[in-house]
């Protein structure tokens, strides 16, 4: 039976030959720095060059994890979604009672200017 999982770009056959992404590139120029660094070839240690590699790099869906779980972040996808739904919600209903979807629009805008100057006034 053959192994074919040299055909597939997250095999660790297509990572070890720089196939799929650049983790592998990453890699290695991590690995020539930290060969370059030492004076001795017997003194590299390659699992402890991994280590700091891992620590380093660590894994990007951490990262996006973490990204994904701040406030920011969710004030950011609210907005997005809420634009998204208003921009349909607006479009279908201005498209069948424009006057009622202009006044609303109208009071909004009202009630922004008066919370904007009503917050400026405090803060002087």
């Amino acid at each position: 039976m053959q192994d074919f999982a040299y055909l597939f770009p997250d095999s660790a056959a297509a990572w070890l030959e720089g196939r799929g992404d650049a983790r592998f590139q990453r890699y290695e120029r991590h690995y020539r720095a930290d060969r370059a660094t030492v004076q001795s070839q017997e003194a590299f240690d390659l699992e402890q060059s991994n280590i700091r590699f891992a620590q380093r790099f660590g894994s990007g869906r951490r990262q996006f994890a973490a990204v994904s779980k701040s406030e920011a972040f969710g004030a950011l996808a609210t907005f997005l979604i809420l634009l998204w739904g208003g921009t349909l919600l607006l479009s279908s209903v201005g498209a069948t009672q424009p006057v009622a979807v202009a006044a609303v629009l109208g009071v909004v805008f009202v009630a922004l200017r008066v919370k904007h100057f009503r917050a400026r006034a405090k803060h002087r």
